[in-house]
């Protein structure tokens, strides 16, 4: 694989992780609080779209074949 390939693709999984990650904690915390903000359960789910969007751009990048 080439190593330009390869940088791409774990800096495309280290955006899906990240985004997830920020997106999952951000809503659990809101969730959790006593006042919820409508506007910060908005940005976290579209912060676990992006995460979404990386995630299927990842499962359509090309496989190698094997023999």
């Amino acid at each position: 694989m080439d190593n330009k390939k390869l940088t791409s693709t774990i800096a495309l999984f280290l955006v899906f992780i990240g985004f997830l990650w920020w997106g999952l904690s951000m809503l659990t915390s809101t969730l959790a609080a006593p006042q919820k903000d409508g506007e910060t359960i908005v940005y976290s789910l579209l912060l676990l779209a992006c995460a979404g969007y990386a995630l299927v751009s990842l499962l359509m990048l090309p496989r190698k074949k094997l023999p």
